[in-house]
């Protein structure tokens, strides 16, 4: 039950169930408005009760909860990283599970908060998103997402929040990789990610790391130190771990995209989302390209540009259709054979396998030729 709610400028955003909750609130807030509100001054603190609905609660002084806020909540390689001293041209790696991209800094509602912190919670966020208009706005607000341990480069910094690039989702709008803004704190700097690499093969993965358990998505890719068993040993943006449900990248054919993307069947469709907790159309391409060990464009436009031109009557399963007009790929999907495709359809839906849609189709690319 929620003992507190926390306001910004009087607009209720969030609720917590203790006083260690608001501490941890409050530390993240005062790292992304570490420019524009560093002491927090806009932030209230309501004390909830059984009679709130009827008094309103009771207003708190925020410097209870502020007092210790960083000692509290900063480990030991939190302290030693200082992640404000990132500057433009820098590169960064994704230190939380899936880091989602926005377009602008501070463009988050309440029910976005669990993607905004670190760690992150997917699974909450997923819950808050429970209509269909709730995950629709997130359309004109979010760029793209990223998975733990993925290069970027800093382009534009801005209080809390920074503007990036990432490397490995290629896309037109920057030569760096795809642009979004998200919370400085969910970065890291000094990863090196070369080397041979393992990648998360099961829905989610797990990496202990410094006494801490983070759960990771499929398509999250980590450099491998050894191999343990049924485990491996693996360099991360926050030091050597142990990760778990991580094998080399599969080989890559057409059989084998098909059959991993059917394992997403069910999930529900997120804007800009490429994990486990939510795809859009590309993004569960890019994802399950990516478990193959191949980079493949983010957008359905530009992956609708690369690979090879297929007739529809020369369609193979595996093949990528696409779907828009004039020549432009709003929509994409994996052809699985006998006039069916698996997509990523809309806010309003989830993955699933459908008769191929004619009506909107604007051509063929086959990225595999086995």
């Amino acid at each position: 039950m929620a003992r507190y709610e926390l306001l910004i400028d009087g607009r209720r955003r969030w609720k917590a169930a203790s006083e260690e909750d608001v501490r941890r609130w409050l530390a993240e807030y005062c790292e992304a408005h570490a420019d524009d509100d560093p002491d927090a001054v806009h932030v209230q603190v309501r004390q909830l009760s059984a009679l709130s609905w009827l008094t309103g609660g009771k207003l708190l002084e925020r410097t209870l909860f502020l007092v210790l806020v960083l000692t509290v909540f900063a480990s030991p390689a939190q302290a030693a990283f200082q992640p404000h001293s990132l500057q433009a041209g820098q590169r960064a790696a994704i230190d939380v599970a899936v880091a989602t991209l926005w377009k602008a800094p501070n463009l988050y509602r309440a029910i976005d908060r669990p993607s905004l912190t670190n760690p992150v919670e997917p699974v909450q966020w997923s819950k808050n998103l429970s209509t269909t208009a709730a995950r629709v706005w997130l359309d004109s607000h979010v760029q793209t997402q990223a998975l733990y341990a993925q290069q970027v480069v800093v382009l534009a910094r801005s209080g809390g929040w920074a503007k990036v690039a990432v490397v490995d989702e290629p896309d037109p709008q920057d030569p760096h990789g795809y642009p979004g803004w998200l919370p400085v704190s969910q970065l890291r700097a000094g990863f090196d990610a070369s080397g041979r690499s393992v990648v998360v093969v099961s829905r989610t993965g797990q990496l202990l790391v410094h006494g801490r358990t983070l759960a990771l998505s499929y398509g999250t890719r980590l450099p491998l130190v050894r191999w343990g068993g049924d485990f491996a040993v693996v360099r991360t943006p926050d030091g050597q771990g142990t990760a778990v449900g991580v094998e080399k990248p599969f080989r890559p054919t057409n059989a084998s995209i098909i059959a991993q993307a059917e394992r997403f069947l069910g999930v529900h469709y997120l804007w800009g989302g490429l994990s486990t907790w939510g795809f859009d159309c590309s993004g569960i391409i890019w994802d399950v390209y990516r478990a193959h060990g191949l980079t493949i464009p983010r957008d359905a436009d530009p992956q609708f540009h690369h690979g090879v031109a297929v007739a529809r009557s020369a369609l193979r399963p595996g093949d990528l259709l696409f779907f828009g007009s004039r020549n432009y790929a709003e929509h994409d999907a994996i052809y699985v054979g006998n006039g069916r495709m698996l997509e990523a359809p809309d806010s309003a839906h989830r993955v699933r396998i459908v008769p191929v849609r004619w009506t909107y189709y604007i051509g063929a690319r086959r990225y595999l030729t086995r």
